[in-house]
């Protein structure tokens, strides 16, 4: 014992000794670090291939933003979020009121449009006042046919509102907003991952340099270097974010919970607040009906309300009307002003944004949802981020951890106080 001390202390041996430690607490950190990171960047993918083999790195998360965002999905809106909940929430008659002079300017423009399209002589050789009590009829009929289509979208909401292909294709496409969604929804545990990884690194570090001073065998430290980097990485990864799911009391003298489910309600309040402001808005969910991947139900519906609210403006005068332009153009008719709503709906309902946004609540109905669910549903939101390649972040912290026990033997040598053989005297 007494020569291991003696040792210690010669001249300034305690200086190169003292920086085993510190290297050894720098690779605890950087290893969690270089994990963190890993998970989030490179957002595409970075080297080249040989052949068919790729050979190089992208983020975890952008590698896997289409499964995570399916799993991820799959539970916010199959069971926190239903589109009969969403669309009930919008009231038809405040939803207009907000869009009322934008809507009556919309219609003016369409109508023109359409009939100069279909009956270019007939409507140019109109007398004006004709013309006007025309737009000024359909003006009037409009909010009424916007009614009529909102509760038609309501009674078949599930066949036309498809929140899960809003989410994903927001999701999947941005992959940087769903590398923002994990970084801000585990913020608070990464910066106690990399914590945790500089502490536990010196506590290894001390070992590491014991060791050395027992056995003087250079190998030790890329050995325990490697251990470092592995054991800190795994024991956070398994370990520290999701288990255990519920606080346990560990020898009687401390409780611990897993990260994630400890901070539930804080990263609950991060993902929702992603989602409200980036995801599900307003003016996302009238785009989604008008132009996502279940329009075409949708468009049958404004197709149909406005067939009918033309039909009843002719009334009698159908028969004559179909003579003078044509029974085709009058379906054509039908057809191309509800291609133009179709068209101007999700712009036109920007100026209702703020009203659906407030009146929907997504912030604080998913953040509360979030929050409420058991801790084992809520890992299953976020765990995909981490399952898959959990293996391939712990193999870069042990080839990390040795490399940096390389530098520890380098910085020793270079002190003069290790060698290059499998022992020292």
């Amino acid at each position: 014992m007494q020569e291991i001390v003696d040792d210690f202390l010669t001249e300034w041996h305690w200086i190169p000794y003292l920086s085993v430690i510190a290297i050894a607490g720098l690779v605890g950190y950087l290893t969690k670090v270089a994990a963190i990171e890993m998970m989030f960047k490179p957002i595409d993918f970075w080297g080249f291939h040989l052949g068919k083999i790729p050979v190089g790195w992208q983020g975890i998360i952008p590698l896997r933003a289409a499964h995570m965002t399916s799993v991820a999905t799959n539970k916010i809106v199959a069971d926190l979020l239903t589109p009969e909940e969403v669309w009930s929430k919008i009231s038809p008659d405040e939803m207009i009121a907000e869009i009322q002079e934008p809507l009556e300017k919309s219609i003016d423009a369409i109508a023109q449009s359409v009939a100069m399209s279909t009956a270019p002589e007939v409507w140019g050789n109109m007398p004006a006042a004709a013309k006007d009590a025309i737009l000024a009829r359909i003006r009037s009929r409009a909010p009424a046919v916007l009614r009529d289509v909102m509760a038609d979208v309501g009674e078949n909401v599930d066949e036309i509102l498809d929140l899960k292909a809003l989410t994903t294709r927001s999701l999947v496409y941005d992959k940087r907003l769903l590398q923002r969604v994990f970084r801000k929804a585990g913020k608070r545990e990464w910066r106690f991952i990399r914590a945790f990884g500089g502490f536990a690194g010196l506590a290894i570090g001390v070992i590491q340099l014991v060791l050395y001073l027992i056995l003087h065998i250079p190998l030790i430290n890329p050995i325990m270097g490697a251990l470092n980097g592995f054991l800190t990485d795994w024991f956070c990864i398994k370990f520290l974010l999701f288990e255990p799911k519920k606080p346990k009391k560990y020898f009687g003298m401390f409780t611990w919970q897993g990260l994630f489910l400890k901070y539930q309600k804080e990263a609950s309040a991060e993902l929702a607040n992603i989602v409200a402001d980036k995801v599900i808005t307003g003016h996302a969910v009238i785009d989604v009906i008008a132009r996502g991947p279940r329009a075409d139900r949708f468009f049958l519906i404004v197709e149909n309300r406005i067939g009918r609210m033309i039909d009843e403006e002719l009334g009698f005068t159908a028969p004559a009307v179909k003579v003078l332009v044509g029974t085709a153009n009058i379906e054509k008719v039908k057809t191309l002003m509800a291609e133009e709503v179709m068209a101007t709906l999700p712009d036109l309902m920007r100026h209702a944004s703020d009203y659906i946004e407030k009146t929907l609540d997504i912030r604080n109905v998913l953040s509360q949802r979030l929050a409420d669910l058991p801790p084992e549903e809520f890992e299953g939101v976020l765990r995909p981020a981490f399952h898959q390649d959990e293996w391939t972040l712990i193999g870069t912290g042990f080839a990390l951890g040795a490399v940096a026990g390389f530098l520890q033997d380098g910085v020793l040598l270079a002190s003069g106080i290790s060698c290059l053989d499998l022992k020292c005297k």
